[in-house]
């Protein structure tokens, strides 16, 4: 009892709250803040350590509101820095007479594990990377990929959480995905995901892009051998 006890009080005081990215309707409005070793290292399916944000909008020192939305790329799964127009803005922060304040803009869910392929059928971390090396990401064949880190704003020091941007190394071909409006992709107080104008998702095309099955797929001018020869046999 007197531990449970403990708990309730940690919690009170914190406002830490274990819970799922997963559990989260697509698209809606994030106010918390997630601990950067689960940011780093966790997906939208395991149980996170969340934390509120301070009376002046800042989420305490190792914590993070998210990664900040990166024009025409997809990435993480929380974003942030996006305007009620749709477009994207900066954090910025002040502190005067040792107050603090912080201004991530807003932040939405934005699950797209679905859209980024990993090696062996892994699920993208929350950070949008394949893979919690930096640097030593595991992304499928197709799936190229840039490796950041950013300077995330705190109550205290300023975190440096990492993030990926990833795309169809076909999206020449593909095609974009969404719509090239921003103002379309806010709507009823969501981030309409479908409506993001990025470069062709790793997941697009069809293929699975992996290294196992890269080698297996059938290109063009295999088609059309395979075509003659049927031809030539039933002739």
């Amino acid at each position: 009892m007197a531990q449970a006890r403990t708990l309730a009080l940690a919690l009170l005081f914190t406002g830490a709250l274990a819970t799922k990215i997963a559990d989260m309707d697509n698209g809606a409005e994030f106010t918390k803040c997630i601990k950067i070793a689960d940011w780093n290292s966790k997906t939208a399916d395991d149980d996170l350590e969340l934390g509120d944000r301070d009376a002046t909008g800042c989420c305490a020192e190792g914590y993070v509101p998210g990664a900040k939305l990166y024009s025409r790329y997809f990435g993480a799964q929380v974003v942030c820095g996006v305007k009620d127009d749709g477009t994207i803005g900066s954090y910025s922060s002040s502190n005067s007479n040792g107050n603090k304040t912080c201004d991530y803009k807003k932040c939405y869910v934005m699950k797209i594990a679905d859209k980024i392929e990993c090696v062996d059928d892994a699920v993208a971390l929350l950070n949008g990377c394949c893979g919690a090396t930096k640097n030593s990401r595991t992304f499928a064949t197709d799936c190229k990929k840039y490796d950041y880190t950013h300077s995330s704003v705190t109550a205290g020091a300023s975190a440096t959480p990492e993030y990926c941007l990833s795309y169809n190394t076909n999206y020449g071909t593909i095609g974009y995905s969404g719509t090239i409006e921003n103002a379309d992709d806010i709507a009823d107080g969501k981030f309409q995901v479908d409506n993001f104008y990025a470069y062709a998702p790793c997941a697009a095309g069809g293929g699975s892009g992996n290294d196992a099955d890269s080698t297996q797929r059938m290109t063009a001018p295999m088609a059309v051998m395979i075509l003659f020869s049927m031809i030539a046999w039933h002739a």
